[in-house]
């Protein structure tokens, strides 16, 4: 990693105002206010340092369990034999920051045992006080003020409390360190939520009492346990929405803060506490109780009984690390001290991995069979658990392979809990005094994590994961009641609702909930009758009354709270003893299905034993294409059995709102909370960071919002607003957010286009430019929330509303463009003043007359014949000015609006355009550049003619009008040098060439300067360019205006020029810089989206993959005859890999828009359809019937493989109804996709398709295309192993059995795609779940401090300058956006993370380079997948440094794992031969020759960019094969790198010269070695021989002996 490559990375593409100056200037304080004067103060000064604001922490703080009241009887309950008196328990939270939420401090308790089931209460802060009047106070984890009490519950079972920790109520012993010993059964009911709880009065019942609006108190005096009048206490409330800033105001007046040391400022804040304070429920709030409850039940028990103890873990772990580094290898400074020689010679005693003979080391016959059973644990270098089998599908054959004893989980399946529960009842019953018996009970289930001390592997690790997640598991299923709601005189009464819970053992209880908590009532499943129960069991929570209720629930508690703490000790124990990437892979790949816990992304993970959930889904933040299911019996269909019944489940699903938020009110007005958090204060940083938490937050709940709008649309469950209308022209209205169809829906409405196809590209081209102007945040102009979902093929558009546009034509005013295409355009100053500031000089559009009626008189006729138009003929618009104008001047594209809404905000839509058309997809009779339709026709498959309605919506990017604005200001600029230089040397003469004084060169040369950036910005003002070219129906204007026409000729002139500019000179300079990359430091894209990536960043347009891959061709047929006759070789050829990659990403593309029709037709999601399709595109012939059958045959022999009518009747299937699925064959469905990609990118398939020689098939990708398909469009596999390249089935005998290669049951799920209007800057549509929580779209912050602080370290690094400061600013830019986003797992951290590495690693610092990488690489795969081109990029960092550090082995692991994904995502061609050789040498250092001729020879066989790297492999590869003393072999291999060079640099080189002296050499020894052996075979020959000799006179003298035997024994015989 260099700093050309940090310096590469990605750059806002945007052209400013001031873009001269951006790399001048440092940027202002971002701590400080905005003042405009001061800013341009610093920014003048180049080495002013950004201030950092010092990090404030409140330390000392605790969490306080509830109050209690002086007297603790209960109506409800049976009398206590004492008072029920609960200890206080005090949690510990570590240090926080002021701006800490409140929200976050609940997240947190919500894990606390003890508090976790709490979920009606509020927080509030109180000075802690040694006693009370009912309770003592004691230190969770601390063992402070222990206070024993008795108490019986209500079923009469007589406990006593030793020590109260984190369980609550429930008796257990804490140690003075927090160690949790024991808990009992009996006493796992918190006691302070019985009858002893003291519930608040509602505060909304306060303030009505009070009769007046409350004073707001806020100080050191709010805190202040204080009598009022009405002898009641005053209390500090935290507000849920708030933060703890409030609690700095009160010590900042009580003097407590203190100066900053080290830039941090600690606060001692253990004189206050936060006390949790019950309240009274309501309906709403007993729905979330019986919500929390269940998740509790589901795997969720709470494991922790301190908040404190992170760092102490951290400690720990950094002392037991020290300590095994000193005890086994002497400590890490000796390690760190170490020279490269001692590198290489600890390198030489490693013991490098082992390779079976056998064993393809280039990945080859894996990938090109399709095996994806071993993928993720290739893709993360753990390639010696697929030598050794272990782990999950590892070494069985299709993915399913037989059954073993790791797949007993799904024996046991139905009856592990039954076990569970009689064998904790079996041993509870020995009694719970003897705290052996004690610890063997709770220990079932959770014994898991006893053994797994040490390095537990990985298969231990996820087996004991996989049974303590079974025994947090809790069979009690909780549920609404049949008689739910409470009648009219219960309700009266205090009733809020009935709840029907079903225990552990079969036993069923019916619960009344009322305002105060939970009580047992005298209901059955036939009777009704809501009065308290003889055994009430009252408790403020629903958890707690079951509890006393239940002895078995109780025993089935201690076990959850056992094996939910020994999981977490389970987990950390692991992760110590892994890396991060090892711990992702061991949770994405467990062959246990619900070990999810503990491993999420953004959160703990809720465990789901009752449904099926990819295990994958809990590490990955983007869902990955490919799904390592959990190990079955055999076949995918057998993971039906992991969803089992679960009415909890059932019930949240019937109650599902899909997005609205009914305790927010309903529906939510979205465009005022998105308009009003743009419109919040920026003047200090705090507001600023404030302002991009809540527009990060709003856009984020938006599109969450949208796609489970979406879901509800195609679920038929919203009526579209116009009924009356066709269906497709259908809109919706729900949670106030406004749905249409991105299709063609008719004359009437203003637009430029035509067809559906341009439709759907005009809705992605204006979500674009929504999020170009959402980043640039300008003030004045206003934008909605827009989301496009693309689902079953549809494209749906979701936006919020514009105030008033729903009410009326009187409630919003057009104030700019048109909406109906019968009226004229209108033009306001003040808005258009607004666009020409915003796209004019940022985006470089020009302001331009056109007609005030843009559309021609033929599109006009043809409107009024219309339908719509007569109907609406009647209706009369306002008469404006601009009526009776002929032009009118707009800056920005014709159908661009603005409307003024009743808000009386300025809001503009449709933006559908910010650059010009393409003129080389215009037709060169319609003005374009005719270089597309030069060549003719060159194929059937491609179009004659460019007259697609598709080309009206092709524009520019941006990048490629923003490099032609730089080419022309260079242009210009030299044209002024030059003329100056001409205005000199004339003076010159003029003087007779008199000699100038140094002050005279310095004031012409400072005059020069000045006049050239004058020039330059008076030259910048005039790049500007007309977007409304070149567009079709368009009211010619030559007639009204004669400058507005010549204007015109004169832009359609200049985009013609851009458009020539990026054909001649772009696209060829980028396939000369692929050519030459690798001598110039270029990478070449490794898989299609980072190739996309790479030529959008280049300006190039995806649909010129078509002329990339011709001039790819080009440059390879020139290498051919270069091979062949040229002189002299060049040392650069073109590397095969990118036509290939341009050929997949063309034919993945097509594919998309290909089944996205079929799919339309379809109307349904449908496995079938997918399957076919997919099994058609990853084949090169269809099988016939003799070949299905034998394989069919094949495959019936295979243990436990289900027939094919058992396959089928998996589903119900119908005899004589047509299936699109079974008509089409592969030959129509690859015409299909030839014809499309001739449409869209005129080009013609070179190695896919139909007729295609097997020549040409050898180098189709089949594996990378089948991943881009999928990733493209929504479709998740199983990863199993699948027949690629081969022949296929398709519209076979059954629904289920339909084709193959890929079966209807290898697809897992059809994801839908988003389109965010707020996401990051390049990404495009991303797969997500309906479900939520999967594939969140990772959207901009909108925080410009964090661009400029992180353009400050980049400029530094870049200059190799400060390092110290550029380190500061990574790390403050990574805090601000994990501030900002609440998590890690953001493109712009992992951006950090990358430059912190590359700095790191610069400066030799490689232990801190690592551990900014090792989080990069984690932080890229949770976002990307595990095969992603960052995740490669990140193994690339991580082998590099391991190298560098010495530590062989661990890079061993990252280089293959690069390996495995360049050729699994570019093919066996991608540029890999470089790194094969690079580990190819560690062996040969390591003494391990037969291993590193085994890499050099695969080396040799990759065909190399760089001609000479191929010598250089030829001739270690010849030393290498030297030493294992076969110098014939070497000879030939050296000979072929001396010929190598003599093409090259020709024989009188002296790298020539030195391959002449070791062919020669080799040869020599070739000759004595043959002449040796001779020897030594005439030698054993001679032998042998003699051996021969010795052994026949051996035989002849036994067989005289034997004769003579046989005589002997005959004489004695007679």
């Amino acid at each position: 990693m260099t700093n050309q490559e940090a310096a590469s990375d990605e750059q806002f593409v945007v052209v400013e105002a001031n873009s001269q100056d951006a790399t001048k200037q440092e940027p202002s304080k971002p701590n400080d206010t905005d003042n405009t004067d001061q800013s341009a103060a610093n920014g003048a000064a180049t080495t002013t340092a950004i201030e950092i604001p010092p990090e404030i922490f409140l330390k000392g703080l605790t969490i306080l369990s509830p109050r209690q009241t002086k007297s603790s009887k209960d109506h409800h309950s049976p009398p206590h034999e004492s008072s029920n008196v609960a200890a206080t328990l005090a949690v510990p939270l570590p240090p926080l920051r002021p701006e800490e939420p409140v929200a976050s401090l609940r997240s947190a308790i919500s894990e606390v045992i003890g508090f976790a089931h709490l979920t009606k209460y509020r927080l509030v802060l109180e000075e802690i006080t040694t006693t009370t009047s009912s309770s003592s106070t004691t230190t969770v984890g601390g063992g402070t003020n222990k206070k024993n009490s008795k108490n019986k519950n209500n079923n009469g079972a007589s406990t006593t409390k030793k020590n109260s920790n984190g369980g609550g109520g429930s008796s257990s012993s804490t140690s003075q360190h927090g160690e949790h010993k024991e808990w009992e059964a009996d006493n796992v009911v918190s006691t302070y939520t019985l009858d002893g709880a003291e519930l608040a009065t509602d505060k909304l019942v306060q303030s009505l009492k009070l009769g007046r609006a409350p004073e707001v108190v806020i100080g050191q005096e709010a805190v202040a346990a204080v009598g009022d009048a009405n002898g009641e206490e005053k209390e500090l409330e935290l507000d849920d929405y708030g933060d703890l800033s409030i609690l700095l105001d009160v010590l900042e007046k009580k003097g407590k803060v203190g100066d900053p040391v080290d830039n941090k400022i600690i606060i001692d804040a253990s004189n206050f506490a936060i006390r949790v304070v019950l309240e009274r429920y309501d309906v709403a709030s007993i729905r979330d109780h019986m919500v929390r409850v269940r998740q509790l039940f589901e795997g969720n028990a709470p494991h922790l009984v301190t908040l404190k103890g992170e760092e102490d873990v951290k400690e720990e772990k950094k002392d037991q690390i020290a300590k095994k580094d000193e005890g086994d290898n002497g400590g890490d400074d000796k390690e760190k001290g170490m020279n490269g020689e001692e590198s290489k010679e600890k390198a030489k005693q490693i013991e490098l991995p082992n390779y079976p003979s056998d064993y393809d080391l280039s990945f080859g016959e894996q990938i090109k069979s399709g095996d994806l059973s071993t993928f993720f644990y290739l893709a993360c270098g753990d390639e010696q658990s697929v030598i050794g089998g272990k782990g999950n599908n590892v070494g069985r054959k299709n993915g399913a392979g037989s059954k073993s004893t790791d797949d007993s989980w799904m024996d046991n399946n139905n009856n592990g809990k039954e076990n569970k529960k009689s064998k904790a009842n079996k041993k509870k019953s020995k009694g719970n005094k003897n705290k052996s018996d004690g610890g063997a009970a709770v220990s079932n289930g959770a014994s898991g994590a006893g053994v797994m001390k040490g390095n537990p592997s990985f298969v231990e690790a996820e087996r004991s994961l996989y049974e303590l997640n079974e025994a947090t598991c809790i069979q009690c299923t909780v549920r609404h009641s049949g008689y739910h709601p409470p009648p009219a005189n219960r309700r009266t009464l205090g009733d809020l609702a009935y709840i029907e819970c079903t225990l552990p053992g079969g036993s069923t209880v019916h619960i009344t909930a009322f305002p105060r908590g939970f009580y047992v009532n005298r209901s059955t499943s036939s009777s009704f009758n809501p009065a308290p129960a003889k055994e009430a069991c009252y408790s403020q929570t629903l958890l707690d009354c079951l509890l006393q209720r239940s002895k078995p629930l109780r025993e089935a508690w201690l076990i959850a709270l056992t094996a939910s703490k020994n999981r977490a000790d389970l987990i950390r124990e692991t992760s110590m003893a892994e890396d991060s990437i090892t711990s992702l892979l061991r949770s994405a790949v467990s062959l246990f299905p619900n070990n999810n816990s503990g491993t999420a992304i953004g959160g703990p993970m809720t465990p789901a034993p009752s449904t099926f959930s990819p295990r994958i889904d809990s590490v990955v933040q983007t869902p990955s294409w490919l799904v390592p299911l959990p190990s079955t019996n055999e076949g995918t269909w057998e993971h039906d059995k992991m969803h089992g019944s679960n009415a909890n489940r059932t019930e949240e699903d019937l109650m599902s709102t899909f997005g609205v938020e009914m305790k927010l009110g309903g529906m939510r007005d979205w465009n005022e909370e998105i308009q009003a958090a743009r419109e919040m204060p920026t003047d200090t940083l705090q507001e600023r960071l404030e302002r991009a938490k809540f527009i990060h937050k709003i856009m984020s709940e938006f599109g969450d919002a949208a796609l489970l709008g979406v879901k509800a649309i195609f679920d038929g469950f919203i009526t579209p607003m116009n009924t009356h209308e066709p269906s497709r022209s259908h809109v919706y209205l729900h949670n106030n957010i406004f749905f249409s169809r991105a299709i063609d829906i008719g004359m009437d409405t203003f637009k430029t286009y035509k067809g559906d196809n341009a439709a759907r590209k005009s809705a992605s081209r204006d979500a674009t430019n929504i999020n170009l102007l959402h980043r640039l945040d300008m003030p004045g102009l206003h934008t909605l929330g827009m989301v496009l979902v693309e689902y079953m093929g549809v494209r749906f558009v979701c936006q919020s509303v514009i105030p008033g546009i729903l009410h009326g034509e009187k409630s919003h005013t057009l104030a700019y463009g048109t909406i109906d295409a019968r009226n004229p355009l209108k033009r306001d100053d003040e808005i258009h003043e607004l666009a020409e500031e915003l796209f004019g000089e940022i985006c470089m559009v020009a302001t331009r007359s056109v007609p005030t009626t843009p559309l021609t008189d033929e599109r006009m006729e043809a409107l009024k014949n219309s339908q719509v138009y007569q109907i609406q003929e009647e209706k009369k618009d306002d008469q404006t000015e601009e009526a009776g104008k002929k032009t009118v001047e707009i800056c920005g594209p014709i159908e661009m609006k603005a409307i003024l809404g009743s808000d009386k905000r300025k809001y503009l839509l449709d933006c559908t355009r910010l650059t010009p058309r393409d003129a080389n997809w215009i037709g060169k009779e319609s003005g374009g550049t005719g270089l597309l339709e030069a060549g003719g026709k060159k194929h059937k498959t491609i179009p004659s003619s460019l007259d697609d309605d598709d080309w009206v919506t092709s524009v520019l990017r941006p990048e490629l009008v923003a490099n032609y604005a730089e080419m022309k200001v260079g242009e210009h600029r030299s044209k002024i040098i030059k003329e100056d230089e001409d205005l000199l040397k004339g003076e010159s003469a003029a003087t007779n060439d008199e000699p100038s004084t140094n002050d005279e060169s310095e004031s012409k040369a400072k005059r020069l300067a000045d006049k050239i950036e004058k020039a330059e910005k008076e030259f910048m003002k005039t790049l500007k360019y007309n977007v409304n070219v070149f567009l079709p129906d368009m009211r010619p204007i030559q007639d009204l205006s004669k400058d507005a026409h010549e204007q015109l000729k004169k832009d359609e002139e200049e985009v013609r020029s851009i458009a020539r500019y990026l054909w001649e000179i772009v696209l060829p300079k980028l396939t000369t810089a692929i050519r030459i990359g690798e001598e110039h430091g270029l990478t070449i894209p490794v898989e299609g989206g980072s190739l996309t990536d790479f030529i959008h960043q280049n300006g190039v347009n995806c649909r010129y993959l078509g002329r990339l891959a011709e001039l790819a061709a080009e440059e390879e047929t020139k290498d051919v005859a270069d091979e062949k006759g040229a002189a002299k070789l060049p040392r650069q050829r073109m590397p095969l890999c990118w036509l290939e990659l341009l050929e997949c990403e063309m034919v993945a593309r097509a594919a998309k828009h290909v089944l996205n029709s079929y799919m339309i037709e379809e109307g349904v999601p449908s496995a079938k359809l997918v399957a076919s399709f997919l099994s058609a595109v990853v084949s090169t012939d269809e099988e016939s019937a003799s070949e299905t059958e034998l394989r069919m045959g094949k495959l019936h022999h295979s243990q436990g493989t289900l027939s094919d009518d058992d396959t089928n009747a998996l589903v119900m299937s119908f005899d004589g109804v047509a299936d699109p699925a079974d008509e089409r064959g592969r030959l129509e469905i690859w015409s299909d996709i030839e014809r499309e990609v001739g449409r869209r990118f005129r080009y013609t398939l070179s190695f896919y398709g139909n007729a295609k020689s097997n020549e040409s098939r050898a180098r189709a990708l089949y594996l990378p295309l089948l991943r881009r398909i999928c990733q493209r469009s929504g479709i998740r596999l199983v990863g199993k192993r699948y027949d690629l390249g081969g022949k296929c089935l398709i519209g076979g005998s059954g629904p289920l059995t339909a084709s193959y290669p890929i079966a209807p049951t290898d697809i897992v799920d059809i994801l839908p795609l988003v389109k965010h209007g707020a996401s990051v800057a390049g990404e495009s549509f991303v797969p997500c779940s309906f479900n939520g929580g999967l594939g969140s779209v990772s959207l901009h912050i909108l925080l410009n401090d964090v661009k400029m602080i992180y353009d400050a370290a980049h400029t530094r690094l870049s200059q190799g300058v400060e390092l110290s400061i550029a380190l500061e600013y990574l790390n403050e830019t990574a805090a601000l956006c994990q501030r900002v986003v609440e998590t890690t797992f953001h493109p712009q951290i992992q951006k950090c993370f990358k430059l912190t590495a590359t700095a790191y690693a610069n400066s030799n610092d490689l232990d801190l380079a690592l551990v900014a990488a090792e989080k990069c690489l984690t932080v890229s795969v949770a976002l990307n997948g595990f095969d992603s081109s960052e995740a490669y990029n990140a193994h690339v960092a991580m082998a590099d440094i391991y190298f560098s550090q010495g530590k062989i082995v661990e890079g061993m692991k990252h280089y293959r794992a690069v390996m495995f994904l360049g050729e699994a995502m570019a093919g066996p061609n991608y540029s890999l031969a470089a790194l094969y050789f690079s580990v190819g040498r560690q062996y040969v250092e390591a003494g391990g020759h037969e291993d590193a001729l085994r890499f050099y020879e695969v080396a040799s066989k990759k065909r190399n960019q760089d001609r000479v790297i191929d010598g250089i492999i030829g001739r270690h590869y010849a030393l290498a094969l030297a030493r294992l003393e076969r110098f014939k072999e070497a000879f030939d291999c050296e000979k072929n790198t001396f010929n190598l060079y003599s093409a090259h640099y020709g024989e009188g080189h002296d790298r020539t010269k030195e391959s002449a002296k070791y062919m020669n050499h080799f040869m020599t020894l070739a000759v004595q070695h043959g002449r040796l052996q001779q020897q030594k075979d005439k030698d054993n020959a001679k032998s042998s021989a003699a051996d021969a000799i010795a052994n026949q006179l051996l035989a002849a003298e036994d067989a005289r002996t034997a004769n003579k035997n046989n005589k002997a024994n005959k004489r004695r015989t007679k």
